[in-house]
């Protein structure tokens, strides 16, 4: 999904990855290993260092989209979502997040 939101908006889409080990330990061990499989799946975003994303030790970013959004920690690794309209407004995205984006593109 991401490759493909990727080829069709090209630079005005801006994806961030946030890797974690909270879910199982799925995730590789190091940045640079993420980095390869990342690059190996052609995701075009940009992902921050392998950290938290639930509870205190969470980073800042994340802390910030939970606060905005008013919504709990992710229970699992795919659970985290968040949408930033070109004006700043934080949103969850619906069931259809391709759609989402689609419309939040047309924003002037």
């Amino acid at each position: 999904m991401f490759h493909r939101l990727g080829q069709r908006y090209g630079e005005d889409l801006i994806i961030l990855g946030f890797p974690s080990r909270e879910f199982g330990g799925q995730e590789f061990q190091t940045d640079e290993e993420i980095k390869a499989f990342a690059d190996s799946k052609q995701f075009p975003g940009i992902l921050v260092k392998l950290g938290k994303v639930t509870g205190p030790g969470a980073s800042e970013v994340w802390k910030f989209f939970l606060k905005a959004t008013q919504r709990r920690d992710p229970v699992w690794n795919f659970d985290g979502k968040f949408l930033v309209s070109k004006s700043g407004t934080i949103t969850l995205p619906s069931r259809n997040i391709e759609a989402d984006i689609a419309k939040l593109m047309e924003e002037e």
